[in-house]
């Protein structure tokens, strides 16, 4: 009784004393010795009221702190990464190898506008480039450009839907276990919504959809190109095993008949390169797909802590041949590289075919984001610290029809995330 009657008046004082800080803590050191002296105290009951009022000093100094702030600041959360690559290229036609240094820089900001409603925003190195926030070293020490990359509204009416609005992060509204279709820094731009439904403690089911515009026209007789998905799946997990399962359609319009922007130049209908393409698209790219990952811990009694199976399929209803794709791999390692000595290696193979998706869409590492490509993957990820990691990706691919002309690409990473 007699320590918790000291540490209420030490307490006390601080408390009315916002103002103070590295000298609270000398003075109530101070405080304390004169009690120590008077023999109020002795010096175990001394230590352990030092470890009591500093613990309850944080707590009281961290309430203040929020109390203070405005209240906005509370619902707001801002993170980042920020990514230092070497990288080195070369197709077998090329007579010169191409070796570049190259950063990238995201920030994002999310903000709550109620209980059901948040705003989110973010910005990228880069250039105008969809599949790409890289910026390269070059044109002697030339300020690089930071753009928007995504901003959306989501609204989340209840624990099992959620719909989001504008330029959007595709990951919560749409799975996809490869980039064999898509490129990690697509985000689409236009509507989607999310439903999930727990079946159980262990399973879950999920509908992905949404309706993203390509282009505009600007015409009044015609649509403006868009695509619209639809993606049912389900989630199974125990202590040991877990599984993602879906299946997905596509639904293209107004695309026939133009070229989209940022082509790979490498569907039926187009010619050239991806930087002067000419001609018109000829088919359309309705599609059905699936997507799969399998995995379980500790596989066969070995240290592995993760082993897992993926795999994309995708198949164009349009033209007769040259219209599937399909990806597969395996990972091992830890499910996340977040914390120090944690890893992950993983192996894909890639195969594409000239018409089987829009070549706007697929990971612009490979093969320079071209369709008529079929390739191996490594990847290897170490955590140096916690949210510092380094990667090494190895990219072999090649084009199915005609001449191969084989192309090897080696990027070694630093990230940063916070």
């Amino acid at each position: 009784m007699k320590k918790l009657i000291i540490i209420l008046m030490i307490l006390t004082w601080i408390w009315g004393n916002p103002q103070l800080s590295y000298a609270t803590s000398t003075q109530v050191d101070a405080l304390i010795k004169k009690l120590v002296e008077k023999g109020i105290l002795d010096k175990k009951e001394a230590l352990e009221l030092k470890t009591e009022i500093a613990a309850d000093e944080k707590i009281l100094r961290e309430d203040g702190l929020k109390q203070s702030l405005p209240s906005w600041l509370s619902t707001v959360k801002i993170k980042g990464d920020f990514r230092t690559r070497v990288q080195y290229e070369r197709k077998k036609n090329d007579t010169e190898a191409q070796a570049r240094g190259r950063i990238r820089y995201r920030l994002g900001v999310e903000g709550k506008v109620n209980d059901q409603v948040k705003v989110g925003a973010g910005l990228a190195s880069g250039s105008a480039d969809p599949r790409s926030t890289n910026q390269t070293f070059t044109d002697s020490f030339q300020h690089p450009d930071i753009r928007l990359d995504y901003a959306y509204a989501e609204y989340q009416p209840s624990p099992w839907a959620k719909i989001v609005g504008g330029k959007y992060l595709r990951s919560e509204y749409l799975w996809t276990p490869t980039d064999l279709l898509w490129d990690s820094d697509l985000n689409p731009e236009g509507g989607a919504v999310n439903l999930k439904h727990k079946l159980s403690e262990k399973a879950e089911i999920f509908i992905n959809s949404g309706i993203n515009v390509l282009d505009e026209n600007g015409k009044t007789d015609k649509p403006d190109p868009f695509m619209y998905y639809f993606q049912a799946g389900n989630k199974w997990k125990n202590e040991r095993y877990d599984a993602t399962l879906a299946a997905i359609a596509y639904k293209f319009g107004g695309i026939e008949d133009i070229k989209l922007d940022h082509t790979a130049c490498t569907n039926s209908g187009l010619s050239g390169s991806s930087s002067s393409c000419s001609g018109t698209l000829i088919n359309d790219y309705d599609s059905i797909g699936s997507s799969m990952e399998i995995g379980v811990l500790k596989p066969f009694g070995l240290s592995l802590t993760r082993l897992a199976v993926f795999g994309d399929f995708i198949h164009n209803f349009d033209p007769e041949g040259k219209a599937g794709g399909w990806a597969a791999g395996v990972k091992l390692g830890d499910k996340k590289v977040v914390g120090p000595r944690q890893w992950q290696l993983k192996y894909q193979y890639s195969y594409l075919g000239k018409d089987a998706f829009p070549d706007i869409f697929p990971d612009s590492d490979r093969y320079g984001g071209a369709t008529d490509t079929a390739g191996h993957e490594v990847v290897f990820e170490y955590g140096l610290m916690k949210n510092v990691a380094l990667g090494i990706d190895y990219y072999q691919d090649h084009r199915i029809m005609g001449t191969k002309n084989p192309n090897k690409l080696i990027q070694a990473d630093i990230n940063f995330k916070f």
